[in-house]
């Protein structure tokens, strides 16, 4: 007997409000697809699953307006997909098969609607640890994409608010103590597509703003606005639509940022290069004969590496390939993964990326600050920390400084850090509008026995492609990409250098971690 075949899932995410509700009575009542539904909602009324049911059917003629006229649909009304509910959510996804067994008939997708304060990234790793210890359900499912709506009327607020989810109901019920920007940009950044809704809310020109800070906080998704959710239902849902940031964690996801901000670096370097060979040639035709050129230096904003070699990194577009699939280590709670997209969108003429890139109209840019050097904790909290332009700073406890600081004007920044008083661990640096924390996330692999890694080669590979071959600190590396509008990067730069341990210091580092030069 043939093996089932997969059913892909969507997952739906965003803010109570944003218009997921909306989206998937939308998706159910016209797309031609079988969906089977899983709704999740933490309110004592589950309004969103009765929504749902007292839709009208497709099939206009029939006078009924049950669930099942349009989708089979099974009810998360005891807690959050994210944390206390797991094993129930596993649960639905076999009772929306075993329905289907029943009929005999089979889904083209499940889309899971989350709550309003879920945490995609937590039901990412679920999946991706179920598939590891080879849970059976794996074999009929797999996270195929996932989805963010967000409200554009009230996205610059939520991106400026300073309260905690708690304070926050009408968000979602059952919100805790993390702010609201981080779990707003999460949401973001862990979706395929990024849906902006209610862009007729917004005044005349937001709106193109509000598309570009969404690309740079997410330069892997498509986003897309519209109003009402009225989308593309084949492009989001349809049987060719396809995630690639489903199947990541941590570590695949800052993989895949990277190359994305390198990628678009070069590509912006190489048509600035092309725009002045082409001002060249027009000024010698201008001139009649006279060879008078206007060089240009070619940028390569990944060279603070000192002279380390490059990541190897993933960069086939829109395609998933076994080299890149995820892989958590257990073993030392090491949370990173390998892989790594460049979701690069087509090419325009110089002049149009001129007109329209987030630089360009908005001064919105982004570049990766790359050493192989570890910080100094008391002088990075001194020089970098105290100025994050934050009111939530977990590593201070206090807001911003007073005064003028270059790494005011960061947005967004996210990466990996190396810290001089741990030689093991991994920490993870992250700045999302006003919060700010750095979290441990697990150990480097040069601190992993190598009998403990993935057995696949190409994943082996990947790993080693991090290893400074020069020294043996291994991965350990300070790699973090910022984004914001206006910066000064040579300024930032030069800023977070100041943290980095000195000559005499890092002398002293090997010491005492016992580091072995050979």
């Amino acid at each position: 007997m043939a093996a089932a075949k997969q059913i892909p899932v969507s997952m739906l995410s965003g803010f109570l409000g944003s218009g997921k509700t909306t989206l998937l009575r939308y998706l159910l009542e016209n797309s031609k697809l079988k969906i089977g539904c899983i709704v999740n909602d933490v309110a004592s009324v589950n309004i969103d699953a009765k929504l749902i049911r007292n839709d009208r059917s497709r099939e206009k003629n029939t006078g009924t307006n049950t669930t099942s006229d349009l989708a089979d649909t099974i009810e998360l009304a005891n807690g959050c997909a994210c944390c206390s509910i797991q094993d129930e959510l596993f649960g639905s996804f076999e009772q929306l098969l075993a329905l289907a067994d029943g009929k005999g008939a089979t889904y083209d997708r499940f889309v899971m609607e989350n709550s309003g304060v879920a945490e995609p990234q937590n039901i990412r790793d679920l999946f991706n640890e179920s598939i590891a210890e080879g849970n059976p359900l794996m074999q009929r499912i797999r996270l195929d994409t996932m989805v963010t709506i967000v409200d554009a009327g009230t996205f610059i607020q939520d991106y400026a608010s300073r309260v905690p989810l708690a304070a926050r109901p009408d968000l979602g019920e059952g919100g805790n103590l993390r702010p609201v920007v981080d779990l707003l940009v999460e949401q973001i950044e862990c979706a395929d597509f990024v849906l902006l809704n209610k862009i007729d809310m917004l005044k005349e020109g937001d709106l193109e703003g509000l598309s570009q800070i969404a690309a740079s906080l997410n330069p892997l998704a498509k986003v897309i606005s519209c109003e009402q959710a009225r989308i593309s239902l084949d492009e989001v849902f349809g049987p060719e639509a396809k995630g690639f940031i489903a199947g990541l964690n941590t570590e695949g996801h800052h993989r895949g940022a990277v190359a994305a901000v390198k990628s678009q670096q070069l590509k912006e370097s190489a048509k600035d290069k092309h725009a002045h060979e082409e001002h060249a040639h027009d000024s010698a035709s201008h001139a009649h004969g006279h060879d008078e050129k206007h060089g240009h230096h070619d940028h390569d904003h990944s060279t603070h590496d000192h002279g380390h070699g490059e990541h190897k990194e993933c960069t086939e577009e829109h395609e998933h390939t076994e080299d890149c699939k995820a892989h958590d280590h257990k073993g030392h709670d090491h949370k990173h993964d390998h892989a790594g997209h460049d979701h690069s969108h087509h090419d325009h003429s110089h002049k149009e990326r001129q007109e329209t890139t987030a630089a360009a109209r908005f001064g919105i840019r982004s570049f990766v600050y790359s050493r192989r050097r570890p910080f100094h904790p008391q002088r990075l909290r001194e020089m970098v920390l105290q100025w994050m332009p934050v009111s939530q700073n977990a590593e201070t406890k206090a807001p911003a400084a007073v005064g003028d600081s270059p790494i005011k004007s960061v947005l967004r920044s996210k990466g990996f850090m190396w810290m001089s008083h741990n030689h093991m661990t991994a920490y993870y640096w992250s700045h999302a509008g006003q919060h700010f924390e750095i979290r441990d996330e697990g150990d480097w692999w040069a601190a992993v026995p190598q009998e403990e890694w993935p057995t696949h080669q190409a994943q082996r590979d990947i790993i080693n492609s991090d290893f400074d071959k020069s020294t043996p600190y291994g991965d350990r590396r300070q790699e973090i990409v910022f984004i914001g509008a206006g910066m000064n990067e040579e300024a930032i730069c030069k800023q977070m250098d100041g943290a980095l341990l000195t000559e005499e210091e890092l002398q002293k580092y090997n010491q005492k971690w016992n580091v072995q030069f050979q």
